[in-house]
């Protein structure tokens, strides 16, 4: 029987560079410390940042529920995306750029939420709507990146070396944890004064 026209068709050789399996699977798989960073930081901050602009805690809990539904939504749906796509730079690769743009225009946008909303209004619940939104859009955005981080690693190694892959990726996963709760900890208003 014919393969169908939807199933996804190999093409290339897929590899790794580094001289060895350990700078092999460094290499691989050392994208999930910046997006483990990202996430720990946005857990660190966020709260405080949203009650500081006038939320209420109980509207602030509600907002936790991007990080759960982003993911519950986003990686089956990118997975299938990516799985279909052509692009002559990988299946995945395309979906982890355009992933990791949003999320550095959706941390810009948070960061400077008040004074980029101030261009055009001084309300107060259009900052917080604004943060919100950041805040969805960020989970969102690096929920697509995962997704594609963890899928890149069945799609390049063989069946025999996945689950050393697999090992490394929750290494590098928990490596960008530490780095952004220590960073948490950490008084940056102090350390970097505002302008």
């Amino acid at each position: 029987m014919p393969p169908s026209r939807s199933a996804a068709e190999w093409r290339g050789q897929p590899s790794i560079r580094g001289s060895s399996e350990p700078a092999r699977m460094i290499l691989l798989t050392f994208s999930l410390i910046g997006l483990q960073l990202t996430w720990g930081l946005e857990q660190t901050y966020c709260t405080p940042y949203l009650l500081s602009l006038g939320m209420s805690k109980s509207t602030t809990s509600a907002v936790w529920i991007a990080g759960p539904l982003s993911g519950l939504l986003v990686q089956p749906i990118v997975g299938a995306l990516a799985d279909r796509c052509t692009s002559r730079f990988g299946r995945r690769r395309p979906f982890m750029v355009a992933g990791s743009a949003v999320t550095a225009l959706c941390l810009i946008l948070l960061g400077w939420t008040k004074e980029i909303v101030g261009i055009v209004t001084d309300s107060k619940s259009v900052v917080i709507v604004t943060a919100v939104l950041s805040i969805y859009a960020l989970d969102f955005a690096i929920n697509v990146v995962q997704a594609c981080c963890r899928s890149i690693i069945v799609d390049v190694l063989p069946t025999s070396q996945q689950q050393t892959g697999s090992a490394w990726a929750a290494r590098m996963s928990a490596s960008g944890h530490v780095i952004g709760f220590l960073i948490g900890t950490l008084p940056l208003v102090d350390i970097l004064p505002p302008g």
